[in-house]
């Protein structure tokens, strides 16, 4: 049976993917300079050895290891 076009979902426009790539790459600046440094001095609070993290979730960018809510 091979794949129809028409039962393929739609492709993201081209506005819709950057938002996508925008998003991935801001979470990945903001893990890294977490990583650089303790910006916040709150390092030693994080649960992770490794760290804090950083997620974008509804707006606000948190750490998935110990919710500490770095921007809202």
């Amino acid at each position: 049976m091979g794949f129809h076009r028409q039962r393929q979902p739609a492709a993201l426009s081209r506005v819709q993917a950057i938002d996508v790539i925008k998003t991935f790459v801001g979470e990945q600046e903001i893990a890294r300079i977490l990583a650089e440094q303790d910006v916040f001095l709150i390092e030693s609070d994080c649960v992770n050895p490794a760290g804090h993290g950083a997620v974008s979730s509804c707006g606000e960018v948190v750490c998935p290891h110990c919710a500490k809510v770095f921007w809202r």
